[in-house]
């Protein structure tokens, strides 16, 4: 049994020629080119996919094996999977060879090799060089090109994996950042099994909504929680969303996944900045992810603009011309939002070099973090309050609000709710929750009305008698909505904050 340490990042063919040039410059201990083609395997009943194994078989010329994964790690694009590797005989794996202490209490191995099916298959050329630091460290770098099949289904592969073969961690994230500097790099976290699994039909990735999951503690949290594991935990997961939801958005071009993307990488940087007075030194740079959300900046806008078409599809009926208005809207989302641009971004140096230095603290963060001087309650409740105060200086508690008078508080509540998202997993639910909620409605109801403003703006450059139809309509839902934030304000105003709470 091994375990693989790698990075795997998915490139364009052209890099090839660029990488070779790169690691010209080191020792070249071993340097090949062969076929692969591998078959992954599971049961009817996808047993393997359940047990978080994979099962394929490997040939190439004069080379035949089969290997099981077992369930590892994915933290921040490092892999880390315990595998075993044997020779095989046939085409097909034999499951009684492989040691028992792998599988599962009550696993049937005869029933499982019974079942056995291949979903799919990948033949690819492998370009391999294994190279020598100055530091004596050892790398096996591979750059993979071909095709992923299933039925008449297919693919391509193109990425680069190193495997740390001698050394540190370190080392490898050094090589790593040299790589992402070539351009048409983009960090994986989707292996190639999971790809086929998909590729099968067996697997369809999903867009949801950013929630954060941390272990049950003793006092539901609320005295013994390292501040290390949460400030860990949380960009650990807001990270893998992120990437879950890059992947999603280049395959599917939906504006929803790409706002999931925005939305993690607002949780990171929030989460740092709320640690920034007790964060040692890391190699994380804040103002680069402040540059990264400034490119995605418009992406909210571009989100909306495509919730209101779905959702508020009765409403969008009522304009006059509505179809013309609802063409001009996307067109004004494709505005906000090229998907060439942000492809161009995601597989930029500055881009790849942004997710590899998360990934690099996550996978050394629990030696390089240090945070637990600090009480966990006493932290989270002083920014929470600070975060709280700012936004009731903003005019939130005035007896009446206007419409500009909620847009001007859209960005400090979004703010505060992210704060608390930081820090949520510290207070017992029912009271956080139930103090939350209303805020969160609210800042959907601003959103909403930020989305009437867009409209607004449209109808403006309709002729005058059309214009004017349409600003009634939309005169009447922004007061409707007014009345609706304003009951809802007055009424949250009363409760007391759940971090105040004995």
């Amino acid at each position: 049994m091994s375990t693989e340490v790698e990075i795997k990042f998915v490139v364009k063919p052209e890099v090839k020629s660029q990488l070779a040039m790169l690691l010209a410059d080191y020792v070249i201990i071993e340097q090949a080119i062969k076929p692969l083609s591998n078959t992954y395997f599971d049961t009817t009943t996808s047993q393997f996919r359940q047990f978080d194994f994979g099962l394929r078989t490997r040939k190439s010329l004069n080379f035949a094996e089969q290997t099981i994964k077992t369930a590892g790690i994915v933290r921040g694009g490092l892999h880390q999977r315990p595998e075993y590797n044997l020779p095989l005989l046939g085409d097909v794996p034999t499951l009684a060879d492989f040691p028992a202490e792998i599988w599962p209490n009550g696993t049937n191995i005869a029933q499982l090799q019974a079942d056995l099916v291949d979903l799919f298959t990948t033949d690819f050329e492998r370009t391999m060089w294994h190279i020598k630091l100055a530091n004596d460290a050892e790398i096996e770098v591979v750059f993979d090109q071909g095709m992923a099949r299933s039925g008449e289904q297919s693919y391509p592969i193109c990425e680069i994996e190193l495997e740390l073969v001698r050394g540190d961690i370190t080392d490898l994230f050094t090589l790593a950042q040299q790589i992402t500097q070539l351009g048409n790099v983009r960090l994986g976290n989707v292996s190639k099994a999971k790809r086929g699994y998909q590729l099968a039909g067996l697997y369809t990735p999903k867009i949801k909504p950013l929630a954060l999951k941390m272990p049950t503690l003793a006092c539901q949290g609320l005295k013994t929680e390292s501040l290390t594991d949460i400030f860990l935990a949380t960009l650990t997961q807001s990270y893998a969303h992120w990437q879950h939801h890059e992947q999603q958005y280049l395959e599917t071009q939906d504006i929803t996944a790409l706002a999931e993307v925005d939305a993690a990488v607002a949780l990171i940087l929030q989460t740092m900045q709320s640690y920034a007075a007790i964060l040692p030194d890391i190699d994380l740079s804040k103002a680069e992810l402040v540059w990264l959300q400034q490119q995605l900046s418009a992406v909210s806008c571009a989100s909306q603009l495509h919730q209101v078409m779905l959702t508020n599809g009765q409403f969008m009926r009522k304009l006059p011309e509505y179809k013309r208005i609802g063409k001009e809207l996307e067109a004004l989302q494709t505005r906000y939002v090229d998907f060439t641009d942000i492809e161009t971004l995601f597989n930029s140096p500055r881009y790849a070099s942004i997710m590899l230095s998360v990934s690099q603290l996550l996978s050394q963060g629990l030696s390089s973090v240090k945070l637990d001087t600090a009480n966990v309650l006493s932290f989270a409740n002083a920014h929470l309050q600070t975060s709280w105060q700012s936004v009731l200086d903003s005019q939130l508690s005035a007896p009446v609000l206007t419409l500009s008078d909620y847009l001007g508080l859209q960005e400090k509540l979004r703010q505060n709710l992210l704060i608390g998202h930081c820090f949520s997993h510290h207070y017992r639910p029912e009271r956080r929750d139930k103090f939350r909620l209303p805020w969160q409605d609210i800042l959907q109801g601003i959103d909403d009305l930020a989305i009437l403003q867009v409209l607004m703006d449209v109808a403006q450059q309709q002729p005058p008698a059309i214009t004017v139809q349409i600003e009634k309509l939309i005169l009447r839902k922004q007061r409707s909505l007014l009345d609706a934030l304003e009951q809802t304000r007055l009424q949250a105003l009363t409760m007391r904050p759940y971090w105040l709470e004995d």
